[in-house]
């Protein structure tokens, strides 16, 4: 049996750290899992929260990003040139340079305009103005930007005998992803000063319990700093949503 995604409904909730400085570690970031627990609230307005609690390190503290960033090289999309097929520069090239739809007439390896493709690489609304201050009016292709997110989740389920990928953004749609952030977590993001500390990332949402009833779940986690450096990946224990209801 398969599970049923109908109606769900998904927030990302709050995020709570601690750190205190510590030597000699790499500028990579390392993490371990910590614990991981459900609670249940049952309603529209107080979604159910699953939240998991992480321990890092990090040579250098380079760690966090602000909500309100947006810039490169945390942007959430990334639109290309249609002249070197390369990221698009908006300092350098104007707005009738981005690949748009119409570039399908001579370049065969761009994705059709139709299902799931349409969400994750056609935007037919970009925030993208001329110098003039006219937005743009075209459907330009896009990739997701990885590095807009620092946090990553991924769910795996035994709804079938054995342990799947959930794939939030295929199964539901590309809009919902439990994928987040933590903010930064120093007061001198420039002090290279090594960090050590947790983070506990809560996930909320009403649908966990109509999605997975009582299937064995597993969580893998793993983070970038600001460089884009990429942590080891943890497992969770196997684990039900009753078995870990706080």
């Amino acid at each position: 049996m398969r599970i049923n995604t109908l109606l769900l409904f998904l927030f990302i909730g709050a995020i709570s750290i601690s750190c205190f400085n510590s030597p000699n570690y790499p500028d990579t970031p390392s993490i371990e899992f910590q614990d991981v627990e459900f609670k249940r609230i049952g309603g529209f307005t107080d979604p159910d929260t699953l939240a998991i609690t992480i321990s890092f390190e990090d040579g250098n503290g380079d760690m966090g990003l602000d909500g309100d960033e947006s810039s490169t090289p945390f942007n959430n999309k990334n639109y290309f040139s249609n002249k070197t097929g390369q990221f698009f520069d908006f300092d350098r090239e104007g707005a009738e340079d981005l690949l748009t739809y119409a570039d399908r007439a001579s370049i065969d390896s761009l994705p059709p305009y139709s299902g799931e493709d349409i969400c994750f690489h056609w935007d037919t609304n970009p925030e993208i103005y001329y110098n003039d201050g006219t937005q743009l009016e075209d459907t330009v292709y896009f990739q997701f930007n990885r590095r807009y997110y620092n946090i990553f989740i991924e769910f795996m389920v035994n709804d079938t005998g054995e342990f799947r990928v959930f794939d939030w953004q295929r199964e539901v749609d590309c809009s919902s992803t439990f994928d987040g952030r933590f903010p930064i977590l120093t007061d001198d993001i420039n002090s290279e000063s090594a960090l050590e500390g947790s983070i506990r990332y809560s996930m909320t949402s009403i649908g966990f319990e109509q999605t997975f009833e009582d299937y064995p779940l597993k969580l893998r986690v793993y983070i970038l700093d600001r460089a884009g450096n990429q942590s080891n990946t943890i497992e969770t224990p196997e684990f039900t949503l009753q078995s870990i209801l706080n």
